[in-house]
């Protein structure tokens, strides 16, 4: 074991008990899958959009990474990439780099806020890409707008910005917003009867009663992280193009979409 590997965690009982860590993340993959249809379809277009609009072998963040799933697709899926995977929560970010790896040395795994601009300190020049999946929502929308400016800073010119998520409908839109709800729940639960993957609830209950993570719940609860804050509201999708172009993206608009599952690029 080097120095910048955490110990294995102790049980109950003093002994050592390591978890399953790749098997947790086929658990992952499973639970996320079932609750978003079109996830592999959204994958898959933005990572065809790197690959199309800048270089071969680009530098690229993937903001609030959780454990990887879209930095792994970006590895694999782009060659000559390397990967910047950032996210706060400690259990989720130990789960990428245990069972993924760094890649021969293409995925750096990066614990940080992305609220706190300090995390932008340890990039190694301007970046190519920055991508998200399922995550910004987490944020309020002051610092929302916040990471945005500071995205405009370090992603080089003609460089790109990806979001895939669902993203609301403008207020006005309400009518249009009701059908996607329903009709994004009715294909939810359609999948969720053949699937094999546990809901996020489940999952996290099984994590929370698994002895090898008990050290990683203490350090997620003791950084004041845990639940899925809300901040949901109508146009979402508005509210994120605009701030962008604010920032000094100079293009930015809708290139895939689901119901209100969408990709926001954005051009620098």
């Amino acid at each position: 074991m080097t120095a910048s590997e955490p110990a294995p965690n102790p049980s109950p009982e003093g002994l050592s008990v390591e978890p399953d860590w790749a098997s947790w993340l086929q658990r992952w993959e499973a639970q996320q899958s079932r609750g978003l249809p079109g996830r592999e379809e959204r994958f898959q277009v933005m990572i065809d959009f790197v690959r199309a609009a800048v270089d071969p072998a680009p530098a690229l963040v993937d903001l609030g990474c959780g454990p990887g799933s879209l930095t792994v697709r970006l590895v694999d899926g782009l060659p000559g990439a390397s990967v910047l995977a950032v996210d706060a929560d400690p259990l989720l970010l130990e789960l990428g780099r245990r069972a993924i790896g760094d890649r021969e040395g293409r995925i750096r795994w990066v614990q940080a806020d992305l609220r706190d601009p300090g995390w932008m300190t340890g990039l190694p020049g301007q970046l190519d890409a920055a991508l998200s999946t399922t995550a910004l929502h987490w944020l309020p929308p002051e610092d929302l707008t916040g990471l945005v400016r500071r995205l405009a800073a370090v992603v080089r010119p003609g460089g790109v910005f990806l979001n895939g998520d669902n993203m609301t409908f403008d207020p006005h839109q309400a009518g249009l917003q009701r059908v996607a709800d329903s009709l994004g729940k009715e294909a939810a639960r359609r999948e969720g009867e053949t699937a094999k993957g546990e809901t996020w609830d489940e999952w996290w209950a099984a994590v929370s009663a698994e002895p090898g993570f008990q050290a990683l719940l203490r350090e997620r609860s003791a950084v004041g992280w845990g639940g899925h804050p809300d901040h949901r509201q109508p146009g979402e999708l508005t509210f994120l193009r605009a701030a962008l172009l604010r920032s000094g993206f100079a293009e930015a608009d809708t290139v895939w979409q689901r119901l209100d599952n969408r990709v926001l690029a954005a051009i620098r």
